[in-house]
This record gives C-alpha cells, structure tokens and sequence, in this order.
C-alpha cells in the first residue's frame, strides 16, 4: 500500500522525522517495503512557487523563471515546460538533488543562462506517468513553500491488519503507539437538496449472508470533468491514476477511509432498482477492463432488473460506468461477507484495490458516515444536488463481543508489569471501548474493524504493540520440553538420509511447481498433474506428479554450470488428479535420488568411474538392509515412460514393488540435452512405512548398576528355548534388562531325552538399585514357573 508521508503527517497533525516514523511503523507491525524519496529524506526537492516567467533570450522554447523556495532569495530556473503560470507551486530540484529517475541536478547555464535547479515534471519524479508538463502542486492542500516536497511510502500490511489499509488506519495507529492526539480528518459538510432519493432508486437484497448491510445515495445534476488539482495530487499519491472527479472521489476515500465505493450511472440502472443477488447457473460479466467473466452461483452481483451492473466487491461493469455524460450518480457502499468475495477473486484471479480490502474485512459500523462523506466530496467537486434521504438495507452485521482481559496473565504473556490504567490506555487510543471491571480485570470491545481480535490473547498483543517491543523486558522464558514420537513418514526420512549421506549423496528441495513442459520432457502426462489456480507463472502453473522432472532440472542447472557431476537426493511430497477425492487430487511422499556422472574414488586403487545401474541398485538395498527387508526380488522393469527398458528393475518383497532402480530413457536424456547417464532411484513412502517396525530400536544405558545371575536348566529336549525365554520374561517384566542363553549340553550327567540350557539374566530397576534379597526373590519365582509352565528343573 502506497502512502504519502504528506497526506499521513496531516492527518496526524504533527510533522514527525522521516526515520522516527519509519522506525515506529516497523515496531508496530506495518513493514516499510520501499520508500521513495522525493525531498522529505534529502532535503533537495522542495516545494517552490513561480513569481515570475519570462522569454528566454536565447531560445524561443525556453523560460527564464524566478521561483520562491523558501530561501533569503529567488532561485533562478530555465524551463522548457508550458503548463505553469506565475503564482503556481511546483516540485523544484535543487543542486544535489538525485531524481527517482537515476538524474543528478547540477548548476549549469543552458543556452547562456544559469539554472539552479530543474522544475519536475511527474514522470521524473516517479509520481506518475505524466510528462506532458510540470507537477503543478495544489495551493489549498498539504504543502507550503520551502518545505520538502514529499515521500513515498510502501506499507506491507499483514493480512489480520486490515484496520491499516488507510491513511487513517496508519495515523490512527501511529498515533496511539507515539501518544498523540487522535488523528483529524478535514471537514466535509452534508447539504441534501429537496428531492427524496426514494424517487430515483430503490435497493433490495437477496442475498443477505453475502451482503448484510448495503447503504448508498443519490447525486442528481453532476457535471463530470478533471478533478481539482488537490484531488488528482491526492489520489496519485496512493498510487491510483486520476480518471474524474466522480471516480477519483471514490478513489480518494479508498485510500483514505479504506473503504471501496462503486458510482453507478444511475440514468443506466434499469428502472433505479439495484438488487443485491448471487450470479444464475451460466451467467456471466465484462467489467470496466473489458474481461468477460463466467460466473457460478456463488459469486454475488449488484445488478438492475435485466443484467449485471458490478461484480460485487470486485469491480464495476462497463455498462453502467461514470462518464462524460453522466448527470445522475448512485453512489454505492456496503459490506460484503469476506469469504464470498475472496472465493470470486481467487477464482476469477482478479484481485484489485476492492477486493484487497474486502475480502480482508471492512468496517461495517461506519457505512453511513463513508457514503456521506463521500457525497458532500462529489457535490463538491463536481456539483449536483445530493437527494433527500439515505438508503440502509441488509439485516447488519453481529457487532464483536468483549473481550476480558486478566491483568495477571498480561504480565505472564507479554512480562510487561502494568497497572490497570497502562493497560486500558493503548486499547481506548486504538479505538476499543474499555470497561474497567475490577482491579485485576477489565473487558474490552474491539472496533468493528478489528476483525483480528477475538481472544485475550489478541488484546495482550495489542497492548505489548503500542507500549512497545523494545520496552519488553529481557528474561529467559519457562518452555517446558515435552518429547513426542516422530511420524512414521519422518522416521523413515530420516532413514533414507543417513543410508544416502553415507553413500555421498547431497540432500536438495526443489519447487513444488513445474510447467507442463518439464513434465512432459520428464515422459510424465502433463493431464494428471494438478493445475494452480493463479501460478506465478507458466513455470509454475502445475504441482509435480514425480520428483524426476525436478531432479532433472537440478542436473541440468549443474550441467550448464560446469558441475556435470552430482550425486543428490530428494525428499518430498506429489499430487495426482483424483476425481474420487474431496480436493479433486491426491498427495503422498517420495524418495528419489539420482546419480550423474563421476565421483571420487574411495581409495588409492581406483580412479573416478561414471555411475552405472550396479550404484543404483547398492544403494537401494543398503536402503532395504537398513529397514531389515530380506526376501527381495529384482525383476525388469520394461513399462516405466522415463527409464531405459534393458537398465532398469523393480525390488519387490511378496510381490509388492519397493524401490525402482534404473538409467534414464535416452529419448529423455537427450530431450534434456543431458551429457551423462543418470541413473535414479525412486520409492514412494507407502509400501517402505510397513517395514519400519523391523528396524532395531535404542534405548538408554541403564543409570543404575545390573545384578546378573545365572541359571543352569534341565528341560525335555522338546521344551523350545524361545518358551524358557518367554516364561522369564514374563515373570520378571520391566526388571529384566537382558537374557542370554550362552550354553546348551547333552551327555554325561543329563539324563537322557534331557538337556541342559545356561542362561544369564541382568536386572535392572530404573528407579533404584536393585537388592540382592530382591533378585533373589525374584529369581526364586522365576524357577518355581519354569518348573509348573514347562517341567524345567533347576540344574543341581
């Protein structure tokens, strides 16, 4: 959002220092993406006024000009231009100055005359796209004589912020955070005609959820024409282009108000009705860019008894537009439902001031006050007789509830330690009604337009806001750490990278987005990939089906770049259209690495060789040994669109496909322009998740001392050793830290059909040191199951 540092100072009421506003918007939350001087920073463009003109002596083109810039004496100017007069206030460059254009003004003589400084145009400023003549500057507006001309600021505003999409949602801000007056507006005084506004239109709503409250007026007998200079200068500052002085009214208040206006032609509004509606099954619109649209249901309309007027929130249709021979005005304001117009814009891709601002939500309360604002501008500027009578339609809008605020978690939230009063005050300078309930409470309304705050917490924020960060005191926060088991997806992640790492691959992450173009030189179908609904570009227009096309582009960057060598690996997540789905596509993780070219040797014997399909594939089975998979079967792969048919396989467990290893396609290699032979391994997470319950598990080392003992049994030689095993362990539970069978005997001493099994048993307790009497016990009952469960003596 452009900003002028001229139009925001004024409505603050105090001419603050450039870099003390900048630093205060920072610290608030309103980012500063870009400033543009225009003398406020320097102090080398200023604002001067023409006294005289006269003939240049040497050139019929030029004009000798004597200029007030606030100096002890007049600045002597040459100038080509013709648009000024004497008396006139203009932008003056003085020496040293450097223009947005990349200019630096210098004393010069022109055509035998000296010049001390360049009258600007608005092209040369950056202002504008005008360079038809000199910026002449409004007399009765925001600047005087001497003082630097301006500067433009570019405010990046958070999408939860839309009470700041203004000139005065800036000030008001800014106001509150420096503790000053509340900001002030220049009056505008309403005088309605005779004529009741009921006789030329009517409004009705039928579509209440989208349109809860719609206000608007008449303007009857306006001659439209150029808006008065201080209302062009006013809406060029904000970055908008002057059209009229009807349209440039709406502009103004947009910027100033942060509320969007529409004016209809009224004498083109079908019988004066405007009707409020959702679009029919087919419809569709062009509006004032010429675009024609489609619409669905949900998209909501203003329209007349026979067509579309606007795109409701978005932007107006040509066949009701102000122009030259517009005498009656319908002047619209209303709040749209925020949801309703964010769907229509996104989807249409059509995003403009309007719908910046509504879909982010407006202030509904204010309607009123905006559109006779408003009016009272447009008989203002461009004459008329304002009708009797304003229309308010629309159930309205569920006003915010309060808020209570604890003074106590305040403190604990923010660690600011306020009193009540330090803590109501930042909320009333924000515009919140605040009720002090007891000394420890208070309850807070939040504006109507301060949709973001909803909670405690939200006031906490604001509060913490305008007192200030840097009034935070430092100490190190109480976070408890809480440990919580990794996803499956993310353990086998983790799996997969250490198992490439030790084979000297280098983990990248490429875009989500590809072109169809990329997919199709991959051998994938460009169909089955998910399409964006507004990509950044053709680039960018789809989500990947693979992660091979991304990983070729990777080898291709490295290629180009003298490193045709890479060995990388890539982890993450790919679409496919799915009508079955609720989102219409489907997404699931993926593993693929590829190896390109040579790496070094890992030892003195052998030189660099090129990867061939054997490096695949050992690294796919160090992958399967890692998640202990055994039984795998290789067998070609002859259907694959992107791999080479005689060099490439599938490891497959019980006939379910693992991992897929092979070399790239040459038609592939060669549509990629690729110089090696790149082979890939690829696997989908899916069928690799249901293997991670084999992989070996760690535990910590014991913090108190293990008690072993150990036992010789006698047991039938058809007593298996993993049902000793299971008998101990069931009896000992938590307290058996390991058992190990580490002799079997048979002969001499062992009666026969008998033998005898050694075991050792450590017990470990995690909380204590265990006792002997303890082990003892336990051992004793361990026997004593053996010999009632399995007939398992102990060995005498």
């Amino acid at each position: 959002m452009i900003v002028s540092y001229r139009w925001l100072t004024s409505v603050l009421g105090q001419e603050l220092p450039i870099q003390q506003l900048i630093e205060r918007l920072t610290m608030n939350g309103l980012e500063i993406e870009a400033l543009q001087d225009l003398g406020v920073v320097s102090g080398k463009i200023l604002v001067a006024r023409i006294l005289e003109i006269a003939p240049h002596p040497n050139a019929d083109q030029l004009v000798l000009c004597r200029v007030d810039a606030g100096r002890s004496e007049p600045l002597r100017i040459v100038c080509g231009a013709k648009n000024m007069k004497e008396g006139d206030l203009v932008p003056l460059a003085v020496e040293g100055a450097v223009l947005p254009c990349g200019v630096t003004i210098k004393r010069s003589k022109i055509r035998g005359e000296t010049s001390e400084g360049m009258m600007c145009s608005a092209r040369e400023l950056g202002w504008s796209e005008d360079a038809s003549g000199l910026l002449i500057l409004p007399p009765d507006w925001v600047y005087q004589v001497g003082q630097p001309f301006d500067a433009l600021l570019d405010i990046k505003v958070t999408p939860n912020r839309a009470d700041c999409l203004s000139v005065l949602g800036v000030a008001r801000d800014l106001a509150a955070a420096l503790s000053l007056s509340a900001p002030r507006l220049s009056p505008r005084s309403l005088k309605e005609g005779t004529q009741p506004a009921s006789d030329f239109a009517s409004v009705r709503i039928d579509a209440p959820d989208g349109c809860p409250r719609y206000t608007g007026r008449v303007i009857r007998g306006v001659t439209i024409g150029p808006s008065p200079l201080w209302l062009a200068r006013a809406v060029e500052s904000a970055g908008m282009r002057s059209i009229n002085n009807v349209v440039d009214v709406t502009n103004y208040i947009l910027a100033e108000l942060g509320h969007p206006l529409h004016a209809f032609d009224l004498d083109l509004v079908r019988e004066g009705k405007i009707i409020v509606r959702y679009a029919h099954e087919g419809e569709s619109v062009r509006t004032l860019d010429g675009q024609e649209h489609s619409l669905l249901p949900s998209d909501l309309l203003i329209a007349d008894p026979e067509k579309p007027i606007a795109l409701a929130g978005i932007m107006g249709c040509g066949n009701t537009e102000i122009h030259q021979g517009t005498r009656n005005v319908f002047l619209e304001c209303a709040y749209f439902h925020p949801p309703v117009i964010r769907r229509t814009s996104k989807r249409l891709v059509k995003v403009t001031e309007s719908s910046y601002r509504f879909e982010r939500g407006t202030d509904w309360s204010a309607l009123d006050a905006i559109v006779d604002r408003a009016a009272a501008l447009i008989a203002e500027v461009a004459g008329g007789e304002i009708c009797v009578g304003r229309f308010d339609v629309g159930p309205g809008v569920q006003p915010p509830q309060p808020i209570e605020l604890s003074l106590p978690r305040c403190t604990a939230h923010s660690g600011l330690s306020l009193t009540m009063e330090q803590a109501a005050k930042p909320l009333q300078d924000l515009g919140f009604t605040v009720e002090i309930v007891d000394a420890q409470t208070l309850r807070a309304v939040p504006p109507a337009i301060r949709h973001d705050v909803q909670r405690e917490a939200d006031l906490v924020e604001e509060i913490v806001r305008i007192v200030g960060y840097d009034n935070v005191p430092t100490v190190l926060p109480y976070v408890p750490s809480v440990a919580s088991k990794p996803a499956p997806e993310d353990q086998l992640a983790a799996i997969l990278r250490d198992v490439c790492v030790e084979h000297g691959l280098a983990e990248v992450m490429n875009y989500s987005f590809l072109s169809a173009e990329a997919i199709r030189r991959a051998g994938f179908d460009p169909d089955v990939a998910v399409p964006l609904c507004n990509p950044l570009s053709a680039e960018y227009a789809l989500l990947r089906p693979s992660l091979v096309p991304g990983l070729l582009e990777t080898v291709l960057f490295n290629q180009n770049h003298q490193a045709p060598d890479v060995h990388l690996f890539e982890i993450g997540k790919v679409f496919h259209r799915d009508a079955t789905s609720e989102t219409g596509f489907t997404e699931h993780w993926q593993f693929a690495a590829v190896l390109s070219g040579s790496k070094m040797a890992r030892s003195w014997r052998s030189g660099p060789r090129p990867a061939d399909f054997f490096d695949g594939k050992s690294l796919a089975v160090a992958i399967l040994s890692r998640l202990c998979v055994d039984d795998v079967e290789a067998q070609p792969l002859t259907d694959s669109p992107y791999l080479h048919a005689g060099k490439s396989a599938v490891l497959s467990r019980n006939g379910t496909p693992l991992l897929i290893v092979g070399q790239l396609h040459p038609r592939i290699r060669v549509a990629w322009e690729l110089k090696r032979e790149p082979i890939f391994v690829i696997a989908d997470f899916e069928p690799l998740l249901t293997f991670l319950e084999n992989v070996p598990k760690f535990r910590d080392i014991p913090a108190f001392p293990l008690v072993a003992r150990d036992l010789a049994l006698v047991a039938d030689r058809d007593v298996p050793a993993s049902a000793i095993e299971e008998t101990i362990r069931k009896r000992a539970k938590s307290l058996l830290a390991s058992c190990l069978l580490f002799d079997v005997y048979e002969g001499e001493r062992i009666p026969a059909g008998k033998r005898s099994l050694a075991y050792q048993l450590r017990f470990s307790a995690p909380d204590r040191t265990l006792t002997d009497e303890e082990v003892n016990q336990l051992v004793q009952k361990i026997v004593s199951d053996l010999k009632a469960k399995l007939g398992v003596e102990l060995r005498t």
